[in-house]
């Protein structure tokens, strides 16, 4: 390790990334001595939470957490977990090794300022493959110590709780060394800054913000500013409880918890800043500032362009891969959407997981998405516009599910995302099937052909799979060619008419077009189904 470092004396933030099902928030659970990992849906963390623990009952000892979502769906929302934390913990099961959203968190780690440490968890189990981990993390370019690297590794079980005091022991030790990440000075007239990581709209508290306080220390009361939907926004901060529940009277630098009553549901990812008064001017400060940013970036870009080769110049069809003169694409089904959802982070990775969903022949169009429960009012734009609801750990308002199967608007509820896609993926398959289909029911082999007094063919012929049956739809074929196709008119064993012919069973068909059959020639019987 490098040498110690003075770092801004505040509470460490520490992340937990890695894969699904790895055990991040069962290690969490014994650190704290809580149960949370029981209590989530399919035991898959999917909402970010922060708290703050003392392990060695001191102040000076405390340290904060951030529990972030293993599925794919909610990167976004590791992603912003891992960047304001000073300490990332990569866990990864002893029993499964380096998965995709392993891969990914290295990645967050590799793009930012955080000092890792490997945990390698499940290490009770028997059947672990810890050298091999090892090996894996150097490929993907983290080098632990022992395989030539720095970077700290320990060995632990959630379930057991062996390694944790360790753990924890590792996690000062890095702190001590390496210090904190420097956070820069807070601009005059405000007295603290903070991430905000998550919101929901709950019903007995409102809004809920989840956030972590990166400078300064956020009390109730204060004048708590932000900006929502382009407008300034200043109000008081009317109470701040723990992930637990219970009420706070301040959170300080490094700590995290949630605010509650704002005004808004603010985005994952917002600033917000404690103020010394309630003026709009100090915000309007930062604000100029990010956009005089933005110019310089743009300008700079503009720059380069200039100073490069000439920017090329492409079609419309070329950017999208079109084909002026291919032909009329055929028509696409689309599956209407309301999403209701719990939480903003949910929405977002809800988004990203329908995004991904390409069935050919159908799309999702999402035509309205908000916080909260399912209502009335959901139900009436759900008639109207022919869309499906799909309520994301949310419930159904009262009268409101009444409603629905009064209208026949379906509604389907989920706790855990990759149900939700599944199914999704399924109604667009649906979607996709054309309304009639083909499915064969016999094969014939033409033996002989007769011609009656009238002009028309009898096709005399013998049944080799299945059945010939009279009006079903068929085809003519002379090696895997398409002669001619239409429907059986009259089906004939021994001049008697009869209705179908099975399989060994010689027969005369004739067809109701003409065609220019040969012995030797195949029929292929089909029936229409819808």
């Amino acid at each position: 390790m490098n040498k110690k470092k003075e770092g801004i004396k505040r509470v460490p933030i520490v992340a937990i990334l890695g894969h699904v099902d790895h055990g991040k928030t069962t290690i969490l659970d014994k650190i704290r001595e809580a149960n949370v990992q029981s209590c989530e849906a399919g035991g898959i963390t999917q909402k970010i939470s922060v708290f703050t623990v003392t392990p060695n009952c001191t102040k000076d000892d405390r340290i904060t957490f951030i529990d972030t979502p293993g599925h794919e769906a909610f990167d976004l929302m590791r992603l912003r977990g891992g960047i304001i934390a000073d300490i990332v913990l990569l866990v990864v099961a002893a029993n499964d090794g380096v998965k995709p959203q392993t891969k990914e968190s290295i990645e967050i780690i590799k793009n930012s300022s955080v000092k890792p440490i490997v945990v390698i968890n499940k290490c009770d189990l028997s059947n672990t493959k810890i050298k091999k981990i090892k090996r894996d993390l150097a490929t993907e370019g983290i080098s632990v110590e022992g395989m030539g690297g720095e970077i700290p590794v320990v060995e632990v079980s959630g379930k057991t709780g062996k390694g944790i005091p360790e753990l924890l022991d590792m996690i000062n030790l890095v702190i001590e060394v390496e210090g904190l990440q420097d956070r820069g000075k807070l601009i005059p007239n405000v007295l603290a800054k903070g991430i905000v990581l998550e919101s929901i709209k709950e019903k007995s508290r409102g809004n809920v913000s989840t956030v972590v306080v990166t400078q300064g220390c956020i009390k109730k009361g204060d004048f708590i500013g932000y900006e929502f939907e382009h407008n300034i926004v200043i109000e008081r901060v009317k109470g701040l409880i723990s992930e637990e529940g219970d009420n706070i009277e301040e959170f300080g630098t490094g700590c995290g918890g949630k605010i509650i009553g704002l005004s808004n549901i603010l985005l994952p990812a917002s600033e917000i800043y404690i103020l010394k008064e309630n003026d709009k001017k100090i915000l309007d400060c930062i604000k100029s500032d990010e956009e005089v940013c933005e110019v310089v970036v743009k300008e700079k870009v503009v720059e380069e362009i200039k100073e490069g080769e000439e920017e090329p110049k492409i079609s419309f069809e070329e950017f999208f891969g079109l084909d002026s003169e291919g032909e009329e694409e055929e028509e696409i089904k689309t599956l209407e959407v309301i999403i209701k959802s719990s939480s903003k982070g949910s929405l977002e990775a809800l988004n990203k997981s329908l995004e991904k969903i390409k069935v050919e022949g159908a799309q999702i169009n999402i035509i309205n998405q908000e916080i909260g429960d399912v209502s009335i009012k959901d139900i009436e734009e759900a008639e109207v516009t022919k869309a499906i609801i799909l309520g994301f750990e949310v419930g159904i308002e009262k009268n409101a599910m009444a409603l629905a199967k009064k209208k026949k608007v379906l509604v389907r509820s989920y706790d855990i995302i990759y149900k939700l896609t599944d199914e999704i993926i399924d109604a667009l398959k649906l979607l996709s099937m054309p309304k009639e289909t083909e499915e064969e029911i016999g094969k014939a082999v033409i033996k002989v052909i007769f011609t009656l007094s009238n002009g028309q063919k009898v096709l005399g012929n013998r049944v080799n799979e299945g059945i010939l049956k009279k009006d079903c739809k068929c085809y003519i074929v002379r090696e895997d060619e398409i002669l001619a196709e239409g429907k059986i008119k009259s089906l004939k064993i021994n001049k008697n008419d009869v209705t179908e012919a099975g399989k060994g069973i010689d027969c005369g068909v004739i067809l109701d077009v003409l065609v220019d059959a040969q012995e030797g020639d195949e029929i292929y019987c089909y029936k229409v189904v819808k």
